[in-house]
């Protein structure tokens, strides 16, 4: 499996990531929370965008071909990681960051941080922080963890893969992955159930998401939200059946502070939509950016 992506070390950690494409601009791909194996998931939507950018995209520590390690999975520790990563690439900022679900939170960050290293984000059914009000967030109790680390380790994952088949029905139907790229994410799945990394990260979802309710996005940045309908239908019954009002469009209107920039597209499909809408969402991408970054 060496053949995905190449290795940097960051704070100690191996980090695995990809860079395709030649462009002036830097887009930087950040995975949802648990996502087996990031390079790949993105790679219809990496190639698409790859004629116009520089694509990389980061494997966080844990996640698919990087070290695991048992370190802080906060906010700014993410934030931290994903700069030091590309520092050691030689890639300098600023960068357009385009998240998916939660590391739309770590991106939210990134700009607070450090506002001058990023130029836009393209949000990808992306997490915002006052999404934490609601929802309960993910709870791996150490049990749960312990057991998954147990699977892993003496590989009896393998005789069921319950857990990718889902996943891997999704990627066969897309027609956009090759029969490797399939078995590689079966091999992540068979063995990295739950990584220390991820048990972290999954510890500190509630308390990163209230460390900055009620922000807003910088009002110079160009923002662009691709939402997915099905979440926008599923999340509204849920949170009803808990006597919410909010809604995952309504979220995403909160932390808009200049709509002259900061948009919201609607795309059928479910939250891994780059899985079934790369072609589209290339495009629009690239019509936005050519329009709101100079």
């Amino acid at each position: 499996m060496n053949q995905v992506g190449k290795e940097v070390k960051v704070n100690g950690v191996n980090i695995r990531v990809s860079v395709i494409g030649k462009g002036e601009k830097t887009i930087v791909l950040l995975s949802g929370m648990g996502t087996p194996s990031p390079i790949i998931d993105f790679k219809p939507l990496a190639e698409k965008l790859s004629d116009s950018y520089r694509v990389v995209t980061i494997e966080y520590t844990g996640y698919g071909l990087s070290e695991d390690a048992n370190i802080d999975r906060s906010n700014k520790a993410i934030v931290e990681e994903v700069r030091e990563t590309l520092k050691e690439l030689n890639i300098k900022p600023p960068y357009i960051l385009m998240p998916h679900s939660i590391s739309g939170v770590y991106c939210m960050q990134y700009m607070k941080m450090y506002p001058n290293e990023v130029e836009a984000m393209i949000g990808i059914d992306s997490s915002v922080p006052n999404q934490g009000k609601y929802e309960e967030g993910i709870n791996i109790s150490k049990g749960l963890y312990y057991l998954a680390r147990f699977l892993d380790v003496t590989g009896l994952n393998r005789l069921s893969n319950i857990s990718g088949m889902p996943l891997l029905k999704v990627m066969k139907a897309s027609g956009s992955y090759s029969n490797e790229d399939i078995k590689i994410v079966t091999a992540l799945c068979n063995r990295k159930q739950v990584t220390r990394a991820f048990f972290n990260e999954s510890k500190a979802m509630r308390k990163n998401f209230k460390s900055l309710y009620d922000m807003k996005y910088p009002a110079d940045k160009p923002i662009l939200f691709f939402l997915s309908n099905t979440s926008c239908k599923e999340l509204k019954i849920e949170l009803n059946k808990r006597g919410h009002n909010a809604t995952w469009e309504g979220l995403h209107e909160e932390v808009i502070s200049n709509p002259d920039i900061q948009k919201i597209k609607y795309l059928d499909g479910a939250h891994y939509l780059h899985r079934t809408q790369s072609d589209k969402m290339a495009d629009m991408t690239k019509e936005f950016l050519k329009e709101y970054v100079r």
